[in-house]
């Protein structure tokens, strides 16, 4: 007989087993979506939250890592954010400084925009090289290599004398920003049980959109106004520079596959889903499980000067295969035809262009009639664009926990996959408000406050959206989380740059108010019209994992 169970984390397992020993063959057969992928069993009946997955008796596993070792790989990752965010956005404040510097007969056939908006689409494209790459040599070697790769390109645009070498290695910056856009999700829900992944996520995101997007209000006063632009990339390179040298010698390696666990006569073996399915010995339904029904060996002890070397060398995961890197792209093209990923890929392609007919056009509308206001008082639109950010933190993480925890206990203690997508309520909302109000202003001539309030709630609709992005596709999909996150990360981003070529010509040919309507009513349709028929199309993804089940080398723990 196999039995699928959970446990709360314990000090023992008989403790562990006969807590969940009382729940009846009858009541678990009345969730059988208990035994499908995005369906986990996450509290008691005493009202427990279980603590998922469980951790091995290896040294290795981030699980039994201190909490001091575990926030500081989860600081770095975010410092890596941080930088990254300032150095990929930077061009945009300084592009009045870059188009004196390099007129169109110097850039031809590229324009200053383009310097602009090369980072997003590199940034798409580097999900498609990092995510992937970490299932051959693991998350520290290709942290670093992201991490070096931005801190040479940060340098080269410091010292570029061309257009086009600018134009060079703005693009490397978006490609090593794109490790952020996957990598550190996967980090993350490394680091985390499944009930703190919301909360831990929230804060990462948000801590960083709040540091990252008032910081960025700086850089015109750095370079004088963009006039001496190089000013900011040779600065910036000081705090890229730290950040590549943490990575270096403080990030340890959180890529772990939890072994089978042999306990008091029974064999638990978590599955690629994160999934625990316990082995009786006695029992062995004819099959041959003699594999899953041996003590694991002692994990060997390791020296100090051993841990210390592997801390600083740069080496291979292990368990890590260019096999699984190499399958993890037919899983990309395969989740890309995936219409429960696809529609999320849409809903944040056009929320992302509701943040660019805000966020591009804003500092203008500002300085011209009727509002003239200076810089100093424009740049506090940011500001409040950071305030939004950190809003992600609590209204993303902590309520959504909060609502996840109530749904599952109606649930008999079951929480779905669908339960995530109670979190694109709120950025829906405040994403559709947030260009409708911003066309009305531009269009009345509202008091300059609306901008700010406009732009803050877009801000935080925004992180807010790619938290629950992120927690949707890995939680539906967990066999394909990492292939679902290159999707979404990648495909999103690189749809916002093709949607970038054509939000000018669109507010030029309609107006302010007519593109802010219209941005707002495709939100609602895609958000909150769509998502109840995601929500009731519970049986087309059940059925999508059918077909690809035998390939998990993206799942959360790859096989």
């Amino acid at each position: 007989m196999i039995v699928q169970a959970l446990r709360p984390q314990t000090s023992g397992a008989s403790s562990t087993l006969s807590t969940f020993s009382s729940l009846s063959v009858t009541e678990r057969q009345k969730h059988d979506s208990f035994s499908l992928s995005g369906s986990v069993f996450l509290i008691t009946s005493d009202g427990e939250i279980v603590s998922l997955p469980i951790p091995s008796e290896n040294p290795r596993d981030p699980l039994n890592w201190t909490w001091k070792t575990r926030a500081l790989a989860l600081v770095l990752i975010g410092i890596f954010g941080y930088v990254g965010l300032v150095a990929t956005q930077g061009a945009s404040v300084v592009s009045s400084g870059l188009a004196k510097e390099f007129p169109y007969e110097k850039s031809a056939p590229f324009t200053i925009e383009t310097l602009i908006t090369a980072p997003t689409l590199f940034m798409g494209l580097g999900t498609f090289i990092w995510v992937p790459l970490t299932f051959a040599v693991g998350r520290r070697p290709v942290f670093i290599m992201a991490s070096l790769l931005m801190l040479i390109a940060c340098l080269g645009a410091a010292f570029s004398k061309t257009f086009y070498q600018l134009l060079i290695f703005v693009s490397l910056l978006g490609l090593a920003e794109g490790f952020t856009f996957g990598v550190t999700s996967l980090i993350i829900i490394d680091l985390t049980f499944i009930h703190q992944r919301p909360s831990a996520i929230a804060m990462v995101v948000a801590v960083v959109g709040f540091t990252g997007t008032p910081s960025v209000g700086f850089v015109p006063f750095m370079t004088d106004h963009g006039r001496a632009w190089h000013r900011f990339y040779l600065f910036w390179s000081i705090p890229v520079g730290v950040a590549a040298v943490a990575a270096l010698l403080l990030f340890p390696e959180t890529y772990f596959k939890r072994p089978i666990v042999a306990y008091d006569g029974r064999t638990f073996v978590q599955t690629a889903t994160e999934k625990l399915v316990i082995y009786e010995d006695d029992e062995q339904d004819g099959s041959d499980r003699s594999i899953y029904n041996k003590t694991l060996p002692i994990a060997p002890s390791r020296s100090y000067i051993r841990s210390l070397t592997d801390q600083f060398s740069i080496t291979r995961a292990t368990r890590t295969s260019w096999k699984s890197m190499l399958l993890c792209y037919p899983q990309v093209f395969f989740c890309s035809l995936n219409p429960l990923i696809f529609w999320v890929v849409i809903i944040t392609a056009v929320n992302f262009a509701g943040m660019m007919f805000i966020g591009a056009t804003y500092a203008m509308v500002l300085s011209d009639p009727p509002y003239k206001l200076p810089s100093y008082v424009i740049i506090n639109v940011n500001t409040c664009a950071g305030v939004g950010s950190l809003l992600a933190w609590p209204l993303g993480g902590y309520l959504v926990c909060a609502i996840l925890k109530r749904l599952a206990k109606r649930n008999k203690g079951v929480r779905e996959a669908e339960h995530y997508l109670v979190g694109y309520i709120l950025p829906v909302i405040a994403g559709s408000l947030s260009t409708l109000l911003y066309g009305l202003a531009v269009h009345y001539h509202w008091h300059f406050g609306i901008y700010y309030f406009s732009y803050g709630i877009n801000s935080f609709s925004y992180i807010a959206l790619n938290i629950t992005n992120t927690l949707w596709v890995t939680e539906a999909f967990p066999r394909w989380a990492a292939p679902a996150l290159v999707v979404v990360g990648g495909g999103s981003l690189v749809a916002s740059f093709a949607m970038s070529y054509a939000l000018v010509p669109w507010i030029a040919a309609q107006g302010h108010l007519f593109v802010g309507v219209e941005l707002t009513a495709i939100q609602i349709i895609t958000g909150l019209l769509f998502l109840p028929a995601v929500f009731w199309g519970k049986g087309l993804r059940q059925h999508i994992h059918g077909p690809w089940t035998e390939r998990r080398e993206g799942a959360l723990r790859p096989l």
